[in-house]
């Protein structure tokens, strides 16, 4: 008896049964599988971006004071606090290897180098306008999609989720046309395609790990 007798005979009321509490489990193993670890990951990068960026902070503002104090008595406070702040509590974890060397030549050495110093300070600053951007963009995302007024909000989902739609149409579109496409062209074309593909794949790549 094949499946499809097995389901014309079969109970109604349990064949619904079944293919709800079918659909609830694959359900619940997407949202165990995928939604889950993202959550995860997601909260353990605002926790590190957040501590990233408040060492940082201290840091530039060490090296700031030693910019301003490159000698003296000031000097070798300010370097000893850059030493604190660098090597307690694992912090070091938070900063590249880097800005890690520099900040602590500055922070041993008596006589200051002011080239590395301004670099470094440079370096920072950068780091953290790329951090604090990532954080402007969440909170722009936030203020964007949860209004208090259910009636934005419903519009603002609404328009994520057309974006979105958008987004995977688009993307479909264009695999779709590559597929049939490669299958139509000569062997040089196809393999110009391949080299292409693997150039545009490495790009996105690289633009999605900044």
């Amino acid at each position: 008896m094949d499946i499809e007798s097995i389901l014309k005979n079969a109970n109604p009321d349990i064949v619904i049964f079944l293919l709800t509490t079918f659909a609830a489990f694959i359900s619940w193993i997407v949202k165990s599988l995928v939604e889950k670890p993202i959550s995860e990951s997601k909260n353990t990068f605002n926790k590190f971006l957040e501590k990233r960026i408040e060492i940082l902070t201290e840091v530039k503002t060490r090296l700031n004071f030693i910019a301003y104090f490159p000698t003296g008595e000031e000097s070798l406070t300010f370097k000893n606090q850059l030493q604190e702040i660098i090597l307690k509590d694992g912090k070091t974890g938070y900063l590249n290897k880097e800005t890690f060397a520099s900040v602590l030549k500055i922070s041993i050495d008596e006589n200051t180098d002011e080239e590395l110093l301004l670099k470094t300070i440079k370096d920072i600053d950068t780091e953290l306008y790329l951090q604090i951007s990532k954080v402007q963009d969440e909170i722009s995302f936030y203020r964007r999609f949860s209004n208090y007024n259910p009636l934005k909000r419903f519009i603002g989902l609404t328009l994520l989720s057309i974006q979105y739609i958008i987004s995977l149409a688009l993307v479909i579109s264009i695999l779709y046309i590559f597929i049939t496409t490669f299958w139509t062209v000569n062997i040089y074309l196809k393999c110009g395609m391949i080299i292409i593909s693997g150039f545009v794949i490495y790009f996105i790549d690289k633009w999605l790990k900044r």
